[in-house]
């Protein structure tokens, strides 16, 4: 699924999603398999607070579904991503293209 964003406030918002690497990582990985907290932590090798301090984050921008499932120890977070291409459209109208004109 893609996902194409014109507005500056989505922008911002999908940029500051995007602006940590650790975020960048988990999105690729979750968006080859879904994944649990515990899994991205193993993988990449950083603690289950900061995981999902980074989910949380990924969350509220709207790139990734989060459900849950029955675990060992109680119930178990699912990650998925929502899109597999993210694309940001600077050009959204002729009625931008005309006010730089005259600048």
């Amino acid at each position: 699924m893609e996902l194409t964003i014109s507005d500056p406030e989505d922008i911002l918002k999908i940029s500051r999603a995007l602006s940590v690497i650790s975020r960048i990582n988990i999105l690729k990985l979750v968006a080859e398999n879904e994944m649990s907290i515990t899994e991205l932590s193993e993988v990449l090798h950083m603690t289950k607070a900061n995981i999902s301090m980074h989910i949380n984050e990924l969350e509220n921008s709207g790139l990734i579904e989060i459900t849950y499932k029955n675990g060992i120890k109680g119930i178990k977070k699912i990650i998925k991503a929502k899109y597999d291409k993210i694309i940001i459209n600077l050009n959204s109208g002729s009625s931008s293209k005309e006010t730089y004109k005259d600048g």
